[in-house]
């Protein structure tokens, strides 16, 4: 057993060590944390930019759900041509346009055209380019590297995509501190341009055309099997009214608690935004040390009513670190049931599904997300304040959690 341990924690070097002499998977791993930077980045600076320059804080909603609908709708397409066409040349297409389209954004601004419409427009377009690069992003890594150094290549990857991401709104920050909004677009343009060299040079082997199926077919045959699985079917439930409740107050309301309750400047709302990208962050790597084996659905319904209480004291702070504070718990707690919810699918499902069953659980949890957005747009449109909209949703997501609890066996014994 002890030789056992030994030679596992051998491989886990030598694996480590093969992977960073493997000059392709670098250039993915820097190509990756670069777009994503930026990506937070640009939504820090878009979001700032509509509330304290533009002063439209309730077309906030519009711009979000530009971004989001196309990246939803692009999806399936961007996964077939990930498939058909080289991954490296679709990230540094993608790469290259969206560092144009910012360099125009720049112009815009300068000549005081980027008004609400233009930023719907680019908005627009960044959301159906990432629609593109994410799953080439995604797919190309089983190509770089051996089946036996996945893991660690991943652990990798999504190590480095979520410190980006919270890093974007805190560099974002200093640089509004001490330039402007210009400064931090060609700061975006810059990471974008750095992506696409990345992206350029990775040493991609042709792809192995896949032979023609039926993409309705097979998605049918998905939704059956997900519709057989009881403890899955009352999960997707939940999950979508969680979504539509937590998300658009969460992601919408963070700037506008800063500006309207605390008012606060573009560099506390770096800190309190990046506060829940940190507990995540954090999460992800306690949930890897702790083991739970049993109740994963107790747990997680439990975790859930606990994001809505948060949410709602969320709405009544008065001061920054308090923000910090509940963020970086909602954070870890949202972590908790990303990791766990997922780890349950993949121990219920069978292996030739899994995919088709995680597509279709991301598609149907975050599928009225924008309509989240449009949701708490229409409330401040008829002057109900983001304190109160925060109070009755995570009021409602609690409710909802423990209706649940009491009455969904299925859910707290089989997941």
């Amino acid at each position: 057993m002890e030789n056992q341990q030994v030679l596992d924690a051998s491989n886990h070097k030598f694996y480590f060590v093969e992977l960073l002499r493997n000059r392709s998977f670098i250039l993915l791993w820097l190509s990756s944390t670069a777009s994503f930077l930026s990506l937070s980045t640009y939504l820090f600076a878009e979001q700032w930019y509509i509330i304290t320059e533009l002063n439209k804080e309730a077309s906030l909603g519009i711009v979000m759900m530009a971004t989001m609908i196309p990246r939803i709708l692009f999806m399936i397409i961007g996964g077939v041509w990930a498939d058909k066409l080289k991954k490296s040349q679709i990230m540094f297409i993608s790469s290259l346009i969206r560092f144009l389209i910012v360099l125009v954004m720049i112009l815009f601004l300068r000549m005081s055209w980027l008004e609400i419409w233009p930023l719907v427009g680019f908005a627009l377009i960044f959301g159906i380019l990432d629609a593109f690069f994410s799953p080439a992003n995604t797919s190309l890594l089983p190509i770089l590297v051996p089946k036996e150094g996945l893991i660690r290549a991943n652990s990798l990857i999504q190590s480095s995509n979520q410190i980006a991401m919270v890093s974007g709104p805190m560099i974002g920050g200093l640089i509004l501190a001490v330039g402007s909004f210009i400064h931090l677009f060609l700061f975006v343009a810059l990471l974008l341009f750095i992506t696409f060299l990345f992206s350029l040079f990775i040493n991609e082997q042709e792809n192995i055309k896949l032979k023609n199926k039926s993409t309705i077919s097979e998605l049918k045959e998905g939704i059956k099997y997900v519709r057989s699985m009881q403890s899955l079917k009352s999960m997707l439930i939940i999950l979508i009214i969680i979504n539509f409740l937590f998300f658009g107050p969460l992601l919408m309301g963070i700037p506008l608690i800063v500006d309207k309750l605390l008012q606060g400047n573009a560099l506390d709302l770096s800190f309190i935004q990046s506060s829940y990208q940190v507990g995540m962050l954090a999460g992800a790597l306690i949930i890897g040390v702790l083991t739970i084996k049993k109740k994963k659905g107790l747990a997680i319904l439990l975790m859930i009513s606990a994001l809505g209480i948060l949410l709602t004291f969320l709405g009544q702070i008065e001061e920054t670190w308090q923000g910090v504070l509940l963020l970086i718990l909602m954070g870890s707690l949202s972590s908790f049931i990303n990791v766990m919810l997922v780890t349950s699918i993949q121990e219920k499902s069978q292996k030739d599904k899994i995919g088709r069953v995680m597509s279709l659980v991301s598609a149907f949890s975050n599928g009225l997300v924008p309509l989240s957005y449009a949701f708490v747009s229409l409330a401040l449109v008829l002057n109900f304040g983001i304190s109160t909209i925060m109070m009755i949703c995570g009021i409602g997501i609690t409710i909802i959690s423990f209706i649940f609890l009491s009455n969904s066996k299925v859910i707290k014994e089989e997941i």
